[in-house]
Order: structure tokens, then sequence, then C-alpha cells
């Protein structure tokens, strides 16, 4: 793989820095303060994907920084999509 095919996750981070935050601020963004085993699952599956590299950026644990905007459109896309199978399998 050539270097330009690589996400540059830092470059992202230095052109929208306000896309970027710490993990207690991305848990605020997304209201869920009180639900700290579904944010830690949710953020267990995120780092299992293949292209997780889009949504956390970082060289150790300790200075990882979430895309909150990549993070909230995935979150709500896998739920929208499990209610609508929800619903599509009560129709039928």
């Amino acid at each position: 793989m050539k270097e330009e095919d690589f996400y540059n996750a830092y470059k992202d981070k230095l052109e929208n820095p306000e896309d970027w935050v710490e993990r207690s601020d991305l848990k605020i963004f997304l209201k869920m303060e009180g639900s700290h085993k579904k944010f830690n699952d949710w953020l267990i599956e995120i780092e299992s994907l293949e292209d997780n590299y889009l949504y956390i950026q970082g060289t150790l644990a300790t200075n990882e920084t979430f895309n909150k905007v990549r993070i909230y459109n995935y979150i709500n896309n896998k739920r929208l999509i499990k209610k609508r199978e929800k619903r599509l399998k009560k129709e039928a």
C-alpha cells in the first residue's frame, strides 16, 4: 500500500479539531454518561472494525482521540437498522 493511500487521521485532526474529542468528552457528546457498559460496548465494536482508524486516532491508549461525528453516525446507523429490522419482523 502506498503512503498516499493511507487515511491521515492526524491531518484530519488538524483540519477538523472540533470533530476529535477525548473519551470523556465523547461520552458526554453521545449522552451516555449513565450508560457506562453500553458506551464501552460501542467502543469495543468500533475498535474491532477493519477501518477503525477512521474513528480513533492516537499512538497510545492514553492519547487516543475519537471522531465524535463518525462515531455518532455509526451508532445511529446501527440503531436505526436494528429498529427497522425489528419493525419488519413484527409486520411479517
